[in-house]
């Protein structure tokens, strides 16, 4: 490393000096935060509060080194080159902090909600209201992981409202090979076996519940008044019926996301 600013310094001054600064700036943070894919853990208002500090700080020891080599010259063109680098660093700063004081503003205005979890809620309120094609488009803008719960507990959702049980019935395994503990989940199926209206199901409902007994309280107490009304015994019932008795329970968009 000294031998670095040894021969960077000999060569340009102290405008060599930074150069080798930026170099090193690049060669132990950022180049190691993107190899650790540190961004996955940031939003996006911290990843660019983060890379534009780096910027404007190694543009800071930059436009000093060139300065310091510039120091001697009397020019009218170095000059206004140097004035020209200040006023473009002066910029990079006033962007930088308008951005990190607009984005916690801007997730203030709307709730503090990312994008995402606002679109399960729009998905959430579609399924409720039974505009099954709004939910879908929805959901799809909502773009959740494949390989999260709460994708496959919509569709779900949303095949339930149509209705295909059986289709509802498969992206609830889906759900369930990713968490076998989820409690919305779990309610969700419960809900399909006994709406199939045959024994074994009733009978596969009931070891279910009790099972899943103890898991959630929110999920107990659905458990409690479905025993009530007698969900769990003989008799055709609609999906219709059961809600309006035993309401399914159903995550919040926080509780979604958050898969």
């Amino acid at each position: 490393m000294v031998e670095l600013f040894q021969v960077l310094g000999g060569i340009a001054g102290f405008g060599g000096v930074a150069l080798g600064v930026l170099y090193l700036l690049y060669r132990d943070l950022v180049r190691d935060i993107i190899r650790r894919r540190m961004f996955r853990t940031l939003t996006s208002a911290q990843a660019t509060v983060l890379f534009g500090a780096v910027v404007v700080l190694a543009f800071a020891v930059a436009i000093l080194g060139i300065f310091a080599t510039l120091a001697e010259s009397r020019g009218v063109q170095q000059f206004l080159v140097l004035v020209g680098m200040i006023l473009f660093f002066l910029l990079a700063v006033a962007f930088i902090a308008v951005r990190a004081l607009t984005g916690p503003a801007a997730r203030a205005g709307s709730g503090g909600r990312p994008d995402g979890e606002r679109s399960l809620a729009a998905v959430r309120r579609h399924v409720e209201s039974g505009e099954h094609e709004q939910a879908e488009r929805a959901l799809e803008g909502a773009r959740p992981a494949r390989d999260s719960t709460a994708y496959w507990y919509w569709k779900a959702r949303i095949a339930l409202a149509r209705p295909n049980l059986d289709v509802a019935s498969g992206y609830v395994e889906e759900a369930l090979k990713l968490d076998a503990r989820d409690p919305y989940v779990i309610a969700l199926k419960i809900e399909l076996l006994l709406l199939a209206n045959g024994r074994v199901q009733r009978d596969q409902a009931a070891r279910l519940s009790e099972d899943s007994t103890g898991l959630n309280g929110e999920l107990d107490a659905w458990l409690r008044q479905l025993r009530a009304e007698g969900m769990f015994g003989e008799g055709l019932r609609t999906r219709t019926r059961l809600e309006s008795l035993c309401p399914l329970p159903t995550p919040t968009t926080e509780n979604a996301h958050a898969d």
